[in-house]
């Protein structure tokens, strides 16, 4: 096992990787956040599953108008190399994170959805029926090996 000495936001000199080189964005219902921050900020645990290195994306949509907020998120979403959307029983109800689906998909960017429902008979996005995974590190790291 390699150990680092990781400190979340800039990467030291000493923290070189050999690895390539990866950026994921995350996206969620408005309702799922603290899901999605959790996630994020534990991106540490991916050294330890996972063969890239991972730069996590994300946006908050306070204060900001769908008109701003949506070209900004297409274009953070065109420029990452695969794209996670965690799945609760508030994603099918929440067009902006349905919109987030739709644009990954357009763009022609892996995408994988992330089960973190408490309830598995709860609706699942149709366009992610076969594109789930359970929510653990070494299941993501699937996703990212993958890419």
């Amino acid at each position: 096992m390699i150990v680092h000495n990781v400190k979340i936001g800039n990467q030291e000199s000493k923290q070189v990787s050999d690895r390539e080189h990866k950026k994921i964005y995350v996206g969620c219902a408005e309702s799922d956040i603290r899901y999605r921050d959790l996630l994020v900020y534990g991106r540490h645990r991916w050294e330890l599953y996972s063969k890239p290195t991972i730069d996590f994306l994300t946006l908050d949509r306070k204060e900001m108008e769908l008109v701003q907020y949506k070209p900004i998120v297409e274009k953070t979403i065109q420029r990452a190399n695969g794209v996670m959307i965690l799945i609760s029983a508030q994603t099918s109800k929440d067009s902006l994170a349905l919109w987030e689906i739709d644009c990954s998909l357009s763009n022609k960017i892996p995408i994988v959805g992330v089960d973190i429902r408490q309830n598995s008979e709860s609706d699942i996005p149709t366009k992610l029926a076969e594109k789930m995974t359970r929510y653990g590190w070494e299941w993501f790291a699937e996703f990212f090996n993958g890419l």
